[in-house]
């Protein structure tokens, strides 16, 4: 097996799947910090940016879904599709009675 065949599957295995090469500038301070990180936890560079980057755009995409489930709710809310809170407080009340009712619908 030659070396860049080992390589693939070493790279396979810890991330799952191909990788591409990508260039880009990071100011001076940014590298330095990179540098001493990836030092420090005896990981490469490739390996902290993948991470870095996996972990920022999976926050962008949670924060995306959470706007579109929140406009989802202003619509149900402006098309009336709401339960008021003196039904939530009622069917609250019943919790741990004999009269314990099922949750209010829209």
């Amino acid at each position: 097996m030659s070396y860049f065949e080992i390589m693939h599957c070493i790279n396979k295995h810890y991330f799952g799947n191909s990788m591409s090469t990508t260039s880009f500038r990071l100011d001076d301070d940014l590298q330095e910090k990179l540098d001493s990180t990836a030092t420090r936890l005896q990981r490469s560079r490739g390996w902290i940016i993948n991470n870095a980057l996996r972990q920022y755009i999976e926050r962008e995409e949670q924060k995306q879904r959470m706007l579109e489930e929140t406009e989802e709710a202003i619509a149900d809310i402006k098309a009336g599709r709401i339960v008021s809170g003196e039904e939530v407080m009622q069917w609250l009340e019943t919790w741990g009675t004999s009269t314990d009712t099922k949750a209010p619908l829209v």
